[in-house]
């Protein structure tokens, strides 16, 4: 577990240091604008299409199964989070959408290597591709489809979701790589290059957003990061045992499913200044959740691998 404690503790350490930084006026909040912006027009759009862009056809389909119990988990948490906060703790659609993502999202393109590479290997490589192209296919999608400003006739809040670079990035890689078509390094490591800045600013970002919030500790809260890091890596496991997904990919898909709330979720709240507060307390309790869970989870999923 060294690798899981590792991510946690960097991530606490970004954050805090964000939150400092944000309390000693630092950065301001123009420049934790400014910050989100970077992320989410820039660093993450690059990251994501490198990861992609870099799989194969034949490795993000190999598996049916595992692709489709990541959709029907990953999608119906996303509504149950949506739907919990547009009927049981008022929201309206904007933030509804944002809690979707805090719950639903996890941060697979972030930490998912990071933490299943030192346990299984190269073999991880296929389980965090095939998650990460559902949370950035789909649900990201639907997050700045929901974000849309109010009187946003629906078409068009959807034609401004997919002309975001951070949902447009992720659907050509998939299109490059159904067609079979390899980009070549040169233009890969540039965009690489960049790309690593993601989880560092993101977090930064986050703890400077945090710093001009109260931390929350409310039952919205304590849902969202249940949601998160205890029903959706519960129902992963559940669906994967029933269809027979191998032993390896299923201790895989729950650990995945576990993981602390896709930054991308806080970058957009920050970005659009609605559900921040929650977001951010959101992802400081999912992360010592998943701190707590993850060896629960991976000593589970061995049990019902045999």
């Amino acid at each position: 577990m060294t690798p899981i404690i590792q991510d946690i503790f960097s991530i606490f350490f970004v954050l805090a240091l964000g939150y400092v930084a944000g309390k000693r006026s630092s950065f301001d909040q123009a420049q934790a604008s400014g910050f989100n912006h970077l992320v989410l027009t820039y660093c993450l759009p690059a990251l994501l299409f490198v990861s992609i862009a870099n799989s194969s056809r034949g490795a993000l389909f190999s598996d049916t199964r595992l692709l489709s119990i990541s959709v029907i988990v990953l999608l119906f948490w996303y509504f149950v989070a949506f739907a919990g906060a547009l009927l049981v703790f008022g929201h309206d659609r904007r933030e509804a959408g944002i809690a979707g993502l805090s719950a639903g999202a996890p941060t697979v393109g972030f930490l998912g290597m990071a933490v299943l590479s030192p346990l299984f290997g190269g073999t991880a490589a296929l389980s965090v591709a095939i998650v990460a192209l559902v949370v950035n296919v789909i649900l990201v999608p639907l997050g700045m489809f929901f974000v849309a400003p109010k009187g946003t006739k629906p078409a068009a809040a959807l034609i401004k979701a997919a002309k975001e670079p951070v949902v447009l990035a992720p659907m050509i890689a998939v299109a490059l790589v159904l067609a079979g078509v390899r980009m070549p390094e040169f233009f890969q490591a540039p965009l690489a290059l960049i790309g690593h800045a993601t989880s560092g600013v993101a977090v930064f970002a986050a703890g400077l957003v945090l710093s001009a919030h109260k931390f929350q500790l409310n039952t919205e809260v304590l849902w969202n990061s249940l949601v998160k890091v205890g029903l959706m890596p519960a129902s992963m496991l559940a669906l994967a045992v029933m269809t027979g997904v191998s032993p390896t990919h299923l201790e895989q898909v729950v650990l995945l499913a576990a993981l602390p709330p896709a930054f991308s979720g806080i970058v957009i709240a920050g970005r659009e200044q609605t559900y921040v507060g929650l977001a951010s307390s959101t992802l400081i309790v999912s992360v010592i959740g998943f701190a707590v869970a993850a060896p629960l989870w991976t000593a589970l999923a061995r049990h019902f691998a045999g």
